[in-house]
């Protein structure tokens, strides 16, 4: 008897272990949807400033929506993010901001390497596939989360 109310004891506890992973598992859209609602003065400040450092400055607010992001829109966040964090590292390898940048000039004294790895980043960013990325992170924004992102 002892063996079987051990055994009940043990498969009880499993599954109450498996429910707790269950609910601790992938974020929801609704999470995300929640988080872009959440957060939408901020992204929109971030969108109409126009300001060279707007996207790179939110980074951390970004990486968190990222994380939420439902698993079909993974692959567009990775692709976005991937390109601001690089620009985001070749600027800080260089030691300068991209507010450092005047009408697209770079500060005096930058190195030719430093520009070159900068400008590379910067052309990613821009890239179509970087640009078709954020296409498709706002777009379910706006049909999904019913959040107009502006990206």
């Amino acid at each position: 008897m002892r063996a079987a109310t051990r055994a009940r004891a043990a498969s009880g506890l499993a599954v109450l272990l498996l429910a707790a992973l269950t609910a601790c598992g992938e974020p929801t859209t609704e999470d995300y949807c929640a988080r872009l609602d959440q957060d939408r003065r901020q992204l929109s400040e971030m969108v109409d400033s126009g300001s060279p450092t707007a996207l790179l400055s939110n980074l951390e607010l970004l990486d968190g929506l990222a994380e939420l992001a439902p698993s079909d829109l993974k692959d567009e966040w990775q692709t976005f993010l991937g390109a601001l964090e690089e620009l985001d590292r070749a600027l800080d390898a260089a030691g300068v901001t991209a507010g450092d940048f005047r009408d697209g000039r770079p500060p005096a004294g930058l190195g030719r390497a430093d520009r070159e790895a900068i400008v590379a980043a910067a052309d990613q960013v821009r890239s179509e596939e970087v640009v078709t990325a954020a296409s498709g992170i706002e777009q379910q924004g706006r049909d999904v989360c019913k959040v107009n992102l502006g990206l």
